[in-house]
């Protein structure tokens, strides 16, 4: 399936908003984006300093968590697949930004 740059930021934008409040006030110094990137391989990445290891942390750039439009192509079939699996991602990448390693998320079910 195809999609666009500017509806996939906005199923993010939504999906971010649906978060649990008390999620959304934690997250701090972190931005989100679409990129088109250059591999179907990874879906998203986080790219920062864990949330419970941030030390004297001032005056840097903003962490970062990021989802490859091409890669949600070609793993979803519809649109409806793409949101649930944009869900499942950013619960993933933010898992990461909280300090959650990849076998803590898979025990999660993310």
């Amino acid at each position: 399936m195809e999609i666009e740059k500017k509806e996939l930021e906005e199923i993010v934008y939504q999906k971010l908003k649906k978060l649990p409040e008390f999620f959304q006030r934690k997250l701090e110094n972190v931005e989100f984006f679409v990129e088109d990137g250059h591999s179907t391989k990874f879906l998203g990445l986080y790219h920062g300093v864990p949330f419970g290891k941030r030390t004297n942390y001032n005056l840097v750039m903003p962490d970062k968590i990021i989802i490859y439009r091409r890669a949600f192509e070609s793993a979803c079939k519809n649109k409806k697949e793409l949101e649930k699996k944009v869900e499942e991602v950013l619960l993933h990448e933010i898992g990461h930004y909280f300090g959650f390693d990849e076998q803590q998320l898979k025990n999660l079910g993310y």
